[in-house]
């Protein structure tokens, strides 16, 4: 950090303001700013974050660490609060002072400003709430990785006898601005695909039939799209070359993978897909997963693979289902240690409550 000033760079005075609103959830949150040697700039609140879960973001600009977001207090396991911190600290990498400009400082930061306003309006894009269904918990977690990707989930109410709920996880195969507008587009047709259609395989279908007759892109698109209809437990999904969902069984079978993938979206003018039913019987819980959680790297090199994500998901058995997707979220976090994620990071968990 030589030549480099933080307090100059982020402001004690400013970043208090900034803070402030953080203010109104304690205890139960704490958010603080601490320098790269770890001396707390500004914090929410006064009191000590004690030892409860914490969430950590470092900020950088130019390639320097400018300090560090760490999140602190029971709520840190809400998929709102992470969403919040990561746009919070974007924000702040953006408004830092990155000291005398140069052509080439001037260049990277123009381009380092685009990716931060990027990274946020994908935050927009992405479903982080999910609805509200009477016997049934629904929990997510989203990592984005630092180059703005294309991954996307969302889990909502259909306009529909009976009002199922739809699930769509999806990721375009590529990074950048391109891949983050071709997410952009894909949602809502996804999304009003599933709502008109008779089944998931007819919605993705449709949804092909306009990526490859209309935009002719370069760029595929994995999905994975359902409907459940919450009074029965009946799931239908239709999986375009998306990582099979894991089924973890509330009577302590084994975990298995519900198979069953056709070909990606863009890539062929029909898909024929095969649309497989899944019961959810009471404690059951389904798992869905992009491929940044299975692609996870340690600093050995080692992926992590599915094998881990089962065991993770054993130890976490008759848990609900945010506390299964923190377990995953945990599990990987602890594997890729220092490492940045290499891929977008989604893990969404549905699951029926017990007898």
């Amino acid at each position: 950090m030589a030549g480099v000033d933080p307090p100059r760079r982020l402001d004690a005075d400013r970043i208090r303001g900034i803070l402030a609103p953080f203010a109104a959830e304690a205890p139960a949150l704490r958010v603080a700013l601490e320098d790269a040697s770890g001396r707390l700039i500004a914090a929410s609140t006064d009191d000590s974050p004690g030892a409860s879960p914490s969430l950590t973001r470092e900020l950088r600009a130019d390639g320097a660490l400018l300090g560090r977001l760490v999140a602190s207090g029971p709520l840190v396991t809400e998929a709102v609060v992470g969403a919040s911190i990561e746009a919070l600290a974007i924000s702040l990498e953006h408004l830092a002072d990155v000291g005398p400009r140069t052509a080439a400082a001037d260049s990277y930061s123009s381009h380092a400003a685009d990716l931060a306003l990027g990274r946020l309006q994908q935050r927009t894009i992405v479903s982080l709430l999910a609805p509200d269904v009477d016997g049934y918990d629904l929990a997510s977690h989203y990592e984005p990785a630092r180059e703005i990707g294309g991954d996307f989930f969302e889990l909502f109410r259909l306009r529909r006898r009976g009002h199922p709920l739809g699930a769509v996880m999806a990721g375009v195969a590529g990074k950048g601005i391109v891949a983050a507008l071709l997410m952009a587009f894909a949602r809502p047709v996804i999304h009003t695909a599933l709502a008109g259609a008779s089944g998931p395989a007819e919605a993705l279908e449709r949804t092909n039939r306009i990526l490859v007759d209309e935009l002719r892109t370069a760029l595929f698109i994995t999905a994975l799209v359902g409907r459940l209809d919450a009074r029965t437990g009946q799931l239908r999904i239709a999986n375009a070359g998306h990582e099979s969902p894991l089924l973890v069984p509330g009577d302590g079978g084994p975990i298995r993978m519900v198979e069953g993938c056709g070909p990606l979206l863009g890539a062929f003018s029909a898909l024929d897909l095969v649309e497989i039913d899944v019961e959810l019987k009471p404690g059951d819980q389904l798992v869905l997963y992009t491929d940044g959680v299975t692609d996870s790297r340690a600093p050995s090199g080692d992926r992590f693979g599915r094998p881990r994500l089962i065991e993770a998901l054993e130890r976490s058995r008759g848990l609900t289902a945010h506390d299964l997707v923190a377990a995953v979220r945990d599990s990987v976090a602890s594997f890729r240690r220092s490492m940045d994620p290499v891929d977008d990071i989604t893990i969404v968990a549905i699951g029926r409550h017990g007898p």
